[in-house]
């Protein structure tokens, strides 16, 4: 599979062989695990527990998810960077908090890939939302 920074749909049972074949080609890879959460507190600290946070954020709000998240993989120093997010309310018709953190992965694609940004190089972060399965 090529690498395409993005928020993208991957099938449960596709997951493992994408993900270990873009490890094997040098993208650092985090899986989060977000069962049935639907909570901003909750969601926030399943990433917490396997994305590097910066400074480590839990629940307070979705801008200092945002920023932390950024921040978090932006100082890892990598080029590729890919994140899975699993859990049943990810891929069919997300609402709520699962859609307020969506929107956060969307921006932070954004800023991580941003050529132009003052801090750093571009980062391509690439998101794949599993459903459970």
């Amino acid at each position: 599979m090529e690498f395409s920074a993005g928020v993208h749909v991957l099938a449960a049972e596709e997951a493992g062989a994408v993900l270990g074949a873009l490890s094997a080609g040098g993208a650092r890879v985090f899986e989060v695990d977000t069962a049935g959460l639907t909570d901003k507190a909750s969601i926030i600290r399943a990433f917490g527990e396997v994305v590097p946070l910066d400074p480590l954020v839990y629940g307070r709000s979705w801008e200092a998810f945002d920023d932390s998240l950024w921040e978090g993989l932006r100082l890892l120093g990598e080029e590729r960077i890919a994140l899975t997010v699993r859990g049943e309310f990810w891929v069919n018709e997300p609402f709520g908090a699962v859609q307020d953190a969506l929107d956060v992965l969307g921006h932070v694609v954004k800023l991580l890939g941003d050529e132009r940004a003052p801090v750093g190089a571009p980062v391509a972060l690439c998101v794949f939302l599993v459903a459970a399965g």
